[in-house]
């Protein structure tokens, strides 16, 4: 399945109730511009990868959730690889109804009024309703039979991605986690609600409303950004650097290796710069500690 196809083949896309897989027909280090709303992001550099390969997958086998899967597309141009995954709440809340009860939770709609213990699981978008993946109601139309036990998958997009040494990342998300295992060229990573932990990077772009940032390495440039989390580097070897959080701790461990400016801000947090006494150093925080 993670396979390359033959020379000069078209591209290979594997398109489950479930699952999407692209593999890039072209070789080497590549850019990968990926946008996905919800979910989660997990990205390893594989120094032994020839060709790069995204998949994208959910439990779900029915429902929005399963519909932005299938209606995900790649678009491949070069060695760069777009891939656009839909949003699975865009349909939002719907229906000819106005009263409906799933397993105890009431939900009331056209009044703009949801009254429910919990929602977890449930998914309700232009009239058709999924509770753990499985739909419950239909056009207006109750369809599971009597007694059914609904559980399993909650509705999580995971987007797997393999990238070989040398490549460029590029997320933009309303809600997902971002991880990245090893080494990349740029990251540039806009976010609502998510945080990016990565390992070590040339450039650094990130900027997150709630979220935090954590990088083991920046080598050349740090722009970060945050409103509400932390933003952390581990080791900081750039000769610009920038990072500012209205809510949150800075922390930053520069190296001998570093030079030119770095400035560390934050409203309400500590800020801690380690080894900088060599650069043009800016500090600034209204509630924290210098360190």
């Amino acid at each position: 399945m993670w396979g390359h196809p033959a020379p000069h083949s078209p591209t290979k896309e594997h398109a489950l109730s479930s699952e999407k897989i692209h593999v890039m027909n072209t070789a080497g280090a590549m850019e990968l511009d990926l946008s996905v709303f919800n979910g989660a992001v997990n990205v390893t550099v594989d120094p032994k990868a020839v060709y790069g390969r995204v998949r994208v997958h959910t439990a779900a086998t029915e429902g929005t959730v399963a519909d932005a899967v299938n209606d995900t597309t790649f678009t491949e141009h070069g060695n760069t690889l777009t891939v656009s995954v839909p949003d699975d709440m865009a349909g939002g809340i719907g229906g000819n109804y106005s009263v409906m009860q799933v397993g105890g939770n009431i939900v009331s709609f056209n009044g703009g009024v949801i009254n429910t213990g919990t929602m977890t699981g449930v998914t309700i978008s232009n009239g058709d309703v999924w509770v753990g993946g499985q739909r419950i109601v239909s056009g207006g139309r109750v369809v599971a039979e009597r007694g059914t036990a609904v559980g399993g998958a909650t509705g999580t997009i995971t987007v797997d991605v393999v990238l070989p040494a040398q490549s460029s990342l590029a997320v933009s998300t309303k809600n997902a986690e971002t991880t990245v295992r090893g080494d990349l060229q740029t990251i540039r990573f806009d976010a609502r609600n998510g945080s990016l932990q990565a390992g070590g990077v040339k450039v650094l772009e990130a900027e997150t409303h709630n979220g935090s940032v954590l990088l083991d390495r920046v080598d050349e440039e740090l722009e970060a950004s945050t409103h509400n989390g932390s933003i952390t580097i581990g080791a900081y070897n750039g000769r610009r650097g920038s990072a500012r959080t209205h809510n949150g701790d800075v922390t930053i461990s520069a190296t001998p290796a570093s030079s030119g400016r770095l400035a560390a801000r934050t409203h309400n947090g500590n800020i801690r710069v380690r080894g900088a006494g060599h650069l043009a150093l800016k500090t600034s925080t209204h509630n924290g500690r210098l360190w």
